[in-house]
This record gives C-alpha cells, sequence and structure tokens, in this order.
C-alpha cells in the first residue's frame, strides 16, 4: 500500500474512479494520505434504493471538494426518493462544471424536476435523462446546452412541441439524440431540426401510450445512423440524409415511400414494415447490406420491390424480430431476375427458418438465381433434428446457380 500511496494525486484519482462511490470513503481509513483523497474523485456513481442511501448521497456530495464534477450518476430504483434532494445534488453538480450527468428514476413516479440552474449549465456534454419533467424549461430565458454532444430523454415531459423543438436548438453541438416517449408528455408532433446531429433513436413503442403522438419530422443532413421504432405514430418525414450509413426501421405506417425515399443513401437497411411495396423510383445505389423481418404476412412482396432497387446488395438476412407473427403470404417471384442476385449477391442467411412452402420457394429462388454467392446460412426454428435433416435435404438440393456457394444448416 505505501508504494501505491507514493503516486501522484491525478494517478490515485484516476484509480479511485473505477471504484464504487459507495465503497470511496473506507479508502480514507488506509492511510493518512488516503483520508481525504476520496473527496476529490471527479467520477461518482450512486445507486439509491433506499433513505440511507439518499442521506449517503447529499453527506457525500456536501463533503465533495472536487472542484470540477466530470461525471455524477444517478441510479434510483423502486424509491420515492425526494425531489428536493434530487434538485439539491443536481444543482451541486452544476456548480462544479459537470460534464457527464445521468438520472434514472423509476417510471412508476411522478417526474423529477430539475432546478432552474440546470437550463444554464454550459459545460455538460452529456446529459441522459429516465422519467424527467422539463415543464419548468420553458419558463427559462436563457437556456444553454451548447456543450451537449450525447443527449438521451427517455420518458420526459415537456411542456408543449415548441418547448422541446427549442431545447433541441440550444444543443448546437448535438452528435446523438436518443428520445423515447411517453404518455402524456405534451407532444404530438416530434421536430428534430439538428445540422450536426449524428445519430438519432427514436422510440414510440410504449404499450399502454395513448394515440396521441402521430408522428415524426427529421431534418438532419449529416445522420449516419438512423434508428425508428414506432407502433403508434402514422408518419416519419424527413429530408435527404447524403450522409446516411445505417437505418433500423420498425414501423406501422399505412405508407413508406416517402420515408424510403429519403434513405437513398444509406449502406445497411435493417426494415420491419407492415407496408409491402417499396419506393417507386427510389434506386439504393449505396445499400450493400440489407435485414428484412418476416412477421408481416406479406413481407416477401417488400423483399421484392427491394431487390429490385438494390443492384450492389452483397448481404441479405431474413429474420423474425417479434413474436406471434401472423401467417406468411404467397411467394409471387418477380418477371425478371433482380441484378443484385446476378451480379452483387454474396451471403445470404436466414434465421427462425420454419421449412413452410413459401419460405422454402424463396430460399430456393434465392439459391437458383445468385451467380456470386459464396455463404448461405441457414437457422431453424425447429429442435427436432429428423425435422431439420428434412429441412436441409430439400435445400440441398436445389439448384445453385454459384459454383462456390456454401450452405451452413443449424
Amino acid at each position: 500500500m505505501d508504494r501505491i500511496s507514493e503516486l501522484p494525486d491525478a494517478l490515485l484519482l484516476q484509480i479511485l474512479s473505477f471504484v464504487q462511490t459507495k465503497d470511496l470513503v473506507s479508502t480514507s481509513v488506509l492511510s493518512k494520505r488516503w483520508e481525504t483523497l476520496w473527496m476529490l474523485v471527479p467520477k461518482l456513481d450512486f445507486d439509491v434504493d433506499c433513505e440511507s442511501d439518499s442521506l449517503f448521497v447529499s453527506r457525500f456530495l456536501l463533503l465533495h471538494k472536487a472542484p470540477v464534477l466530470e461525471s455524477l450518476c444517478l441510479k434510483i430504483d423502486k424509491f420515492q426518493c425526494s425531489h428536493l434532494d434530487i434538485e439539491i445534488w443536481v444543482r451541486i453538480a452544476v456548480d462544479r462544471r459537470v460534464s457527464i450527468l445521468e438520472i434514472k428514476y423509476p417510471s412508476g413516479e411522478d417526474p423529477i424536476r430539475l432546478p432552474r440552474s440546470f437550463y444554464t449549465c454550459q459545460t455538460l456534454a452529456v446529459l441522459k435523462l429516465t422519467n424527467a419533467s422539463l415543464v419548468d424549461f420553458s419558463f427559462s430565458s436563457s437556456v444553454c446546452f451548447r456543450s451537449i454532444k450525447t443527449l438521451h430523454l427517455l420518458s420526459v415531459k415537456y411542456s408543449d412541441e415548441k418547448s422541446f423543438e427549442t431545447l433541441l436548438s440550444s444543443c448546437t453541438s448535438l452528435k446523438d439524440l436518443v428520445v423515447k416517449r411517453c404518455p402524456d408528455d405534451n407532444t404530438l408532433i416530434f421536430t428534430i431540426k439538428i445540422p450536426s446531429l449524428k445519430r438519432l433513436s427514436l422510440d414510440n413503442s410504449a404499450k399502454d401510450s395513448l394515440m396521441n403522438c402521430l408522428g415524426f419530422v427529421i431534418n438532419a443532413p449529416s445522420l449516419k445512423h438512423l434508428n425508428l421504432i414506432d407502433y403508434r405514430g402514422s408518419f416519419c418525414l424527413t429530408e435527404d440524409m447524403p450522409e446516411l450509413v445505417e437505418a433500423d426501421l420498425d414501423i406501422v405506417y399505412d405508407k413508406i415511400d416517402k420515408l424510403l425515399g429519403s434513405l437513398s443513401f444509406v449502406k445497411q437497411l435493417s426494415i420491419c414494415s407492415t407496408y409491402s411495396t417499396a419506393p417507386i423510383g427510389t434506386t439504393f445505389l449505396k445499400l450493400v447490406h440489407l435485414e428484412l423481418c418476416t412477421c408481416e404476412p406479406e413481407w416477401q412482396n417488400l423483399l421484392v420491390c427491394l431487390l429490385k432497387v438494390t443492384p450492389k446488395l452483397r448481404v441479405l438476412k431474413l429474420k423474425r424480430t417479434h413474436k406471434g407473427c401472423r401467417k406468411d403470404g404467397c411467394w409471387n417471384q418477380p418477371g425478371s431476375v433482380p441484378d443484385c442476385l446476378l451480379t452483387s449477391l454474396e451471403i445470404f442467411e436466414w434465421r427462425e427458418y420454419k421449412g413452410m412452402k413459401v419460405q422454402r420457394d424463396v430460399a430456393t429462388y434465392i439459391l437458383r438465381n445468385s451467380c456470386y454467392l459464396k455463404m448461405v446460412k441457414i437457422r431453424t426454428m425447429s429442435d427436432d433434428p429428423e425435422e431439420q435433416l428434412e429441412m436441409l435435404k430439400k435445400l440441398s438440393f436445389s439448384p445453385r446457380a454459384s459454383a462456390t456457394c456454401e450452405v451452413d444448416f443449424e
């Protein structure tokens, strides 16, 4: 221990940052050098499960002396912590020029409110809130989050749609945004207009949510990654995203023509949709990786439409993501073989394969027409070895356009 004590304070504090915060105080008994060192640790992570934990956090922060607080994480689980205590903790963090602030509050409780000083914290780079109310935000005339690069708003309530837009506009350096809506969040249409945004995740899937969110409007020309889950809304309007690399869509919209049309630059696309037609006139010239969910009965129609407009596709994966999927529809093979099968497709994977006629027809069509196919991976839903063997036989004897194609059957 004496050798460790001889290390400089900066290195010791870095070591202590990996120690659980509740155990930091106990290090004061190691030696005289360590008596007050715990008070200077710049990264704090608290789990608040009972009243004694709450008292510990309050006393710890009052004794804490670090001039700059790099991060404060508060995980409050199944305990109705005093909102006043939380406001005081946040105020202390703001006074210490906190850079990373994360507060997780249980969903069954009334959302927490944050002090006014929070809205002018210009040192925040990462902000993650769960079950919080930002209704006071509209009353602050000098809101400024110019340093925030990562913003996660999970089950957060706002004053209205305008306050949500103004909140985002104050984050002039924002790169990563996650929004998970909740019932009664006072927002019908979420408008996201952020020129600097690189990564966006939107979740409108809450089971207890009423139909009070109409949809999303996105204007993010620098976006590279999009994740959209929407079981309650009816639309997502987007401007072109020329920098887009990856998009993951799980949606129940009646029409997705315009949405998919704005994703024409994407390189990797994963989609689960009740809609069975791809956008007319849109060609995905950069798309090389496609994952399609087979949950909906007309999924094979969407597959055909997408194969026709993805001339450079190299990887195709079919998967069954959701439980309680409806029965497959009919397979209507295209009148002409899509270009991607003739010139580029190299990997074909099917997860949760059941070996039904429609599925078998799709699989054999791809094997029969993919000239450059190198690897086929079939993962079945069956645990019966005999049933698996029967599926394997039927696919193994199917004609293959590629002489070098290998079939991996599990």
